[in-house]
C-alpha cells in the first residue's frame, strides 16, 4: 500500500510539473492567434462599425486598462509597479494553478512506512510538490528573462511583457523552494529530532539544496524596483552571480536523483548560451569589425540631452522605425554593460549634400550617387538622443563634456535591432503624445509615414522642459517634417513661459504652449475630426502621461466612437 500511495502521488509530481509549461504554452498560442487577428483586424478594409462588441468590450476592460485604477507604468512608492490588467489576470491564474498543484493529488493513511503520522506525510508530499514546482518553472524564468526570446516574436509581445512574467514566476518558484526547504526541515527534526538534522548538513544534496533556496531568496530580495532603478550595474552582476549559484546549487541537490532532474538545470544554461550567441551575432551583423566601431557623443547643456551618432559602415540590415538597440563602450572599465535606446534618426552626407551634419528621420531614400555601395553607406550614421539621468548615461554626458567642444569618440558594441515596427501607416490618423526624450518615437517613424497614403493626419503632441531641446530637434530630426501638411507639432513647454512669437514664427506649422498635454481633450479632438477613421495613439514618455493616455484611450473603445487603438512605447528600461 506505501508503494501505490507513493507511485501515485510521484505521478501527480510528474504531471503538475509539465502543467507548468503546458500552461505557458496555452499563453503563447492565445498570444499568436490575437497576433495574426490583431493583423487581420487592421488591415482588413472593414468598417469600424464591424467590429464586434464584444471585442471592444474585452479591450476596453482587459487588454489595454491598467489592473488599479489608471496606475502602470508609474510606480507604487519605489517598490515596484504592476502590469496591465491582461498580464495581471494571466499571472493570478498561473499562481492559482500552482496553489492547486501543491495542494492536489495526495493520499495521507495510518501505517505508511516513510511518515507513520498522516501529518508528517501530507507536510513530505506538500514539500516534495513545491519542490518539483520550483524546479518546474526555471525554464520558464530563464525564457522569459532572455532579449533574444522566441516567444517575443512569436505572440509579438514586447520585451517587458515578459520581463514582467519573468519576475512574478521567479516569484512564484522562491516562495515554492521556501515551502519546500523549511518543510522537509520541520519534517526531518519531528521525525529524528535535532542531531539528525544536523547531521543531514554533512550529505551534499542537502546543503546544495538549502543554498539554492537561500540564493533564490537572495536574488528575489535584490531585484525590487529601486534597486534595479539606483544600482543597476550592481544589481546585474548580483543578478547573474546568483542565477548561476542556483544552477550550481540544484545541480548539486537533484543529484541523489541519478539525472532525472537534471534536464531543469541544462536547459536554462542552453537558453542563457543561446541567448548570448544570438547577442553576439547581432552585434557582428550590425559591424562585422565591431571592434573597430566607434561613436561620437556630444551633450548639449541647454537641452540636456546626449547626442549618440554612430556609423553605419558595414551593417548587413537596414534600420526599422521603432527599433532599439542596446549600447556598449568598449574603451571604458565598465564595456560589459549594455543599455536600451530607441533609435532616433539615420543620416548622412549623401541625403543633404553639404550639410552633412545634418539629420533625416529614419528610412528616409538616400539618392544615388557614383560613389560605391560600401562608400555610401559608410557615409551614413544613426542617431540616439539620449536623456543622462544616473549610471550609464550619465557617464555618456560625462564622455562628452571632458571633450567639449570636441565630440567624445568611444568605441562601442551595438546588440540589435530590437523591437517590432508597429502597424501605423495602417490607420487613417496617428497621435503621438510623448515626452522628454521619448521625442525619438515619432521622429524614428516620420518618414516611414510621410512617405506612405496613410495615415491622412499625423499630429505630434510633445511636451518638454528645456525650450533649447526642442529648437535642436526641431532643427535636425524633424526639419523635413516642417511644412509638410500632415504632420502637425504641438510643443508644450512645461518648464517656462510661452516662447516669443518671433520665435514661434521661426518653425511653420509647430505651435507652441505652456503647461502640460491635455490628453482628453487631445485625444477626443483626433476621434471628432474623422467618423470612420481608425485612430492609433502612440505615446512614449514619463509614467504619469504614460498612464493617463492608457485610461483616456481605454475609456472611448466604445461601439459609438470611432476605432482607436493604444500603444505604447518604452520610456524607462
Amino acid at each position: 500500500m506505501t508503494q501505490d500511495a507513493y507511485a501515485y502521488v510521484r505521478h501527480y509530481h510528474y504531471y503538475y510539473g509539465w502543467a507548468m509549461v503546458i500552461f505557458w504554452v496555452v499563453v503563447v498560442v492565445i498570444g499568436l492567434t490575437h497576433k495574426l487577428l490583431a493583423y487581420w483586424e487592421i488591415s482588413s478594409k472593414r468598417s469600424v462599425n464591424a467590429q464586434g462588441r464584444s471585442s471592444l468590450w474585452f479591450k476596453r476592460n482587459v487588454v489595454t486598462p491598467a489592473t488599479f485604477g489608471q496606475r502602470c507604468v508609474q510606480d507604487f512608492g519605489g517598490w515596484g509597479t504592476v502590469p496591465p490588467r491582461v498580464q495581471t489576470l494571466t499571472l493570478v491564474l498561473f499562481l492559482l494553478l500552482n496553489i492547486a498543484c501543491s495542494v492536489h493529488g495526495y493520499r495521507a493513511f495510518d501505517g505508511y512506512a516513510y511518515a507513520p503520522i498522516k501529518g508528517m506525510q501530507m507536510l513530505r508530499h506538500i514539500s516534495d510538490r513545491t519542490g518539483v514546482l520550483s524546479f518546474a518553472n526555471f525554464p520558464i524564468i530563464w525564457l522569459f528573462g532572455m532579449r533574444n526570446n522566441i516567444v517575443i516574436w512569436l505572440t509579438g509581445w514586447d520585451f517587458k511583457t515578459y520581463n514582467n512574467f519573468h519576475r512574478w514566476v521567479g516569484r512564484i518558484s522562491m516562495v515554492e523552494a521556501v515551502i519546500h526547504s523549511i518543510g522537509y526541515s520541520v519534517l526531518l527534526v519531528w521525525k529524528s529530532g535535532w542531531p539528525y538534522f544536523w547531521w543531514m548538513w554533512t550529505w551534499t544534496y542537502w546543503w546544495t539544496g538549502e543554498l539554492a533556496t537561500v540564493f533564490l531568496c537572495m536574488i528575489v530580495g535584490l531585484s525590487v524596483f529601486w534597486f534595479r532603478r539606483q544600482q543597476y550595474e550592481l544589481f546585474l552582476v548580483l543578478h547573474i552571480g546568483l542565477s548561476i549559484l542556483i544552477l550550481l546549487g540544484m545541480l548539486g541537490h537533484v543529484s541523489i536523483f541519478r539525472g532525472a532532474y537534471d534536464p531543469l538545470v541544462w536547459i536554462p544554461v542552453i537558453i542563457w548560451a543561446l541567448d548570448r550567441l544570438a547577442r553576439g551575432a547581432r552585434i557582428f551583423a550590425f559591424s562585422p569589425r565591431f571592434w573597430r566601431a566607434k561613436a561620437t557623443v556630444t551633450y548639449n547643456e541647454d537641452a540636456h540631452m546626449v547626442r549618440v551618432v554612430v556609423p553605419l559602415s558595414s551593417s548587413l540590415y537596414d534600420i526599422q522605425p521603432g527599433t532599439f538597440y542596446y549600447l556598449m563602450v568598449l574603451n571604458k572599465w565598465n564595456f560589459w554593460e549594455s543599455h536600451p535606446f530607441t533609435v532616433a534618426s539615420v543620416s548622412g552626407s549623401d541625403c543633404y549634400g553639404p550639410e552633412a551634419e545634418q539629420s533625416s528621420p529614419l528610412l528616409r531614400p538616400v539618392p544615388m550617387t557614383q560613389t560605391t555601395g560600401y562608400s555610401e553607406k559608410s557615409q551614413r550614421e544613426m542617431t540616439f538622443l539620449i536623456r543622462p539621468y544616473e549610471s550609464f548615461t550619465a557617464r555618456l554626458k560625462e564622455y562628452a563634456e571632458a571633450e567639449q567642444p570636441k565630440p567624445a569618440t568611444l568605441r562601442v558594441a551595438i546588440d540589435g535591432p530590437y523591437g517590432k515596427v508597429l502597424p501605423l501607416v495602417n490607420f487613417d490618423k496617428v497621435v503621438f503624445i510623448v515626452g522628454g526624450s521619448g521625442i525619438v518615437v515619432p521622429v524614428s517613424y516620420l518618414n516611414m509615414l510621410t512617405s506612405s497614403t496613410r495615415p491622412e493626419s499625423i499630429e505630434i503632441h510633445w511636451a518638454i522642459r528645456q525650450p533649447a531641446l526642442a529648437i535642436d530637434v526641431l532643427d535636425r530630426e524633424l526639419r523635413d517634417a516642417l511644412g509638410n501638411e500632415r504632420v502637425k507639432i504641438s510643443i508644450y513647454l512645461t518648464g517656462v513661459e510661452r516662447r516669443r512669437t518671433a520665435d514661434e514664427a521661426i518653425y511653420k506649422g509647430v505651435e507652441w504652449r505652456s503647461g502640460r498635454v491635455n490628453v482628453e481633450e487631445t485625444v477626443d479632438r483626433a476621434l471628432d475630426a474623422g467618423e470612420d477613421g481608425r485612430l492609433a495613439v502612440v505615446t512614449s514618455g514619463p509614467g504619469r502621461m504614460a498612464d493617463e493616455t492608457r485610461r483616456v484611450v481605454a475609456a472611448r473603445m466604445v461601439p459609438s466612437l470611432p476605432r482607436v487603438e493604444y500603444f505604447e512605447e518604452s520610456f524607462e528600461w
